[in-house]
């Protein structure tokens, strides 16, 4: 009985790391989007204009957003971005 819950124990630890590779990428994924959405707004409002302390409000938003876009490695995601 006890090899059998070993057996089980570790057939359910070798199945885990898939499933979580999955929600993982789709969570990544998700997050991409959003700073992707957040690049544009802020790549938007610069192009627009407005006093210098708010351009570089938002100047200062958009690297933050770039870097991290760049930290999780959103160019995986390239095709589901456009």
């Amino acid at each position: 009985m006890k090899l059998w819950k070993t057996t089980a124990a570790l057939a359910l630890l070798l199945a885990l790391p898939a499933h979580t590779q999955a929600q993982s990428d789709a969570a990544r994924l998700k997050e991409c989007r959003k700073l992707d959405e957040r690049i544009e707004h802020y790549t938007s409002l610069r192009r627009e204009g407005g006093s210098a302390s708010r351009m570089e409000g938002w100047k200062k938003q958009l690297r933050k957003h770039e870097a991290r876009f760049r930290d999780i490695d959103c160019s995986d995601f390239r095709r589901e971005l456009r």
